[in-house]
């Protein structure tokens, strides 16, 4: 059975999704931001209830809100710069210009690598950053010819770190080893034995 506030977490969730902090110029203010949600939401009894019901005032429970909506708006600006990449490498495709295969696509990510190792050895700032958007950018390519999911590369990568971490961390725990003083060559060892116990 749903609660009574399932109601409320479902307006919440519409409206803090749909609120673009960078479009929308009124609300690039804080207080003028958390007056916009409480307006939205004084509307709804839930709301009303919620505050009623919980230990906390209203500035508190719109302090909350405002922090979901940071959130929900920084994971939306990390899924929309995948989801351009992706729109630009369908029209780049729809005019034909793309690699022929993979391997070709391959071999521009190497070169890109190459040009980042390049501008790390000048030490110039601003061509590492470049280049580090270039050999992304270009290993999304060749994810796109693969027909693999960008996205899902990712989490599994996230997904595949953080077992291996966590693991490193019961290790070093069982081993009383403090891994901020202790030497890289022991983080290495501590990694190692990490990622064959995964």
């Amino acid at each position: 059975m749903r609660s009574k506030y399932n109601n409320l977490l479902d307006k919440i969730i519409e409206i803090l999704t749909n609120i673009d902090i960078d479009k929308n110029k009124d609300l690039v203010n804080k207080d003028a931001l958390l007056n916009y949600i409480n307006d939205e939401f004084l509307t709804l009894d839930e709301y009303k209830a919620l505050i009623q019901d919980i230990k906390l005032s209203k500035e508190d429970i719109l302090e909350i809100f405002y922090q979901l909506l940071t959130l929900v708006n920084n994971d939306a600006k990390k899924y929309n710069n995948v989801h351009e990449t992706e729109q630009l490498i369908r029209l780049a495709n729809n005019y034909g210009f793309t690699w022929p295969n993979s391997n070709d696509c391959f071999k521009k990510v190497e070169e890109e690598f190459i040009e980042l190792k390049n501008a790390i050895k000048e030490d110039n700032e601003k061509n590492i950053k470049e280049e580090i958007g270039d050999l992304l950018f270009t290993l999304h390519c060749y994810t796109s010819i693969k027909k693999f999911d960008y996205n899902q590369i990712l989490n599994t990568a996230n997904d595949k770190f953080e077992k291996r971490f966590t693991k490193l961390l019961e290790i070093a725990k069982s081993k009383n080893i403090n891994l901020v003083k202790c030497s890289s060559e022991i983080k290495e060892e501590l990694w190692k034995e990490a990622k064959k116990s995964i």
